[in-house]
């Protein structure tokens, strides 16, 4: 049986960005897989102009689920509560 092809959900600005998000997705429901975390890390990192954003990856049936929730929760107003008076 063919597994079905993963596509990118979530280009995160940085490694703990992505699992965030795909932890989030996971507990959503969905299958969720970070790509390119290893690549800024480790010795000095990646020359310049090789540095890459890691991807969080879902598979492509739920591609868009994924990208509404992932909307969705960039748009919660996570502030501090204010008391109004």
């Amino acid at each position: 049986m063919p597994q079905e092809p993963l596509v990118e959900a979530y280009r995160a600005a940085n490694g703990p960005q992505a699992h965030l998000v795909a932890h989030f997705l996971q507990g959503a429901g969905i299958p969720a897989f970070v790509d390119g975390d290893e690549l800024g890390g480790g010795l000095g990192g990646l020359p310049a102009g090789w540095a890459t954003s890691p991807r969080v990856l879902v598979p492509q049936s739920a591609l868009a689920h994924a990208r509404t929730l992932i909307e969705a929760a960039e748009h919660v107003d996570d502030g501090p509560l204010v008391k109004e008076n």
